[in-house]
């Protein structure tokens, strides 16, 4: 039996493979970045959330886990606790960037990109990633992620920089939101870009207002600019998405794109379709 796990900030997608490599079960838990987070927090998860994958999954040959923040020692120390909590022989951690790259990739060159909860990007070869702008998380980066997003209305709303009429119906759709609200959950909360995230539906659903689309259109030019341009031959290499974010504001995306004479290729929302196809052959 084989694991698979696609985990960002806001969820963790598994599946379970049987020994004829076809998928057996699939279930979504809660999000982990190993960069912010205890690795005690991904066994909690895993026992809270998912009994039944942890039940059926004991013993297990090989776990593929790819994760945000997995880098580095973080991928042994995550590595470790996957292979303890489920008993398996092996466990390869890796990061969501590569799920993204052999996903949207496969065995062509490409520029690879996340944008969910976070963003980031690779210059991918075919076979391995051979380029990689830091992202630098949702503080000092994470340019065009659904949490700059969350940042970048927050931002209009309460240094009044959008129309009254925005700031009315963020008012009447977040009456909790106010200035202290916001704050606490940013400087305080337990997981402050998936909090800033959570206001991307707005801007979904007021996406035909054109001070709204405008926000979203010059936040993904700030990603491109910031992340993609200087990767080489750039302009002329297709430039994927998988996340969210690029799912649900393709249009935005695109235009971004053409903007910064960049061509868009695949858009997906997850890639755990592919990384099943992948790793089961």
């Amino acid at each position: 039996m084989t694991v698979i796990a696609d985990a960002g900030s806001t969820k963790i997608e598994w599946a379970l493979l049987g020994k004829d490599s076809r998928c057996s079960l699939r279930l979504c838990t809660r999000g982990f970045n190993a960069a912010q987070s205890h690795t005690d927090r991904l066994v909690e998860i895993i026992r809270e959330d998912a009994p039944a994958l942890l039940g059926d999954a004991t013993g297990c040959s090989t776990i593929y886990f790819y994760g945000a923040g997995c880098i580095g020692e973080r991928c042994r120390e995550v590595g470790s606790v996957l292979k303890a909590t489920f008993a398996a022989e092996t466990a390869h951690v890796d990061s969501d960037m590569l799920a993204a790259a052999r996903a949207l990739c496969g065995s062509e060159p490409g520029i690879a990109c996340i944008l969910g909860t976070g963003s980031n990007s690779c210059l991918y070869d075919g076979r391995r990633i051979t380029a990689n702008t830091p992202p630098m998380g949702f503080i000092l980066g994470d340019e065009g992620s659904g949490a700059s997003l969350g940042k970048a209305l927050l931002t209009g709303i309460f240094k009044r920089r959008l129309p009254q009429n925005l700031i009315s119906l963020f008012t009447d759709r977040y009456p909790e939101a106010d200035k202290a609200e916001v704050i606490r959950n940013v400087y305080r909360g337990e997981r402050p870009a998936a909090y800033l995230a959570s206001f991307a539906p707005f801007l979904k659903e007021h996406i035909g207002i054109p001070e709204i689309s405008r926000l979203v259109t010059d936040e993904f030019t700030r990603f491109f600019r910031m992340n993609i341009l200087d990767y080489d031959n750039a302009r002329a290499l297709p430039v994927h998405f998988i996340g969210s974010i690029a799912h649900h504001f393709a249009p935005q995306l695109r235009r971004a794109a053409a903007d910064c004479g960049l061509t868009i290729g695949r858009i997906t929302q997850a890639p755990m379709d592919a990384l099943i196809r992948f790793h089961g052959q």
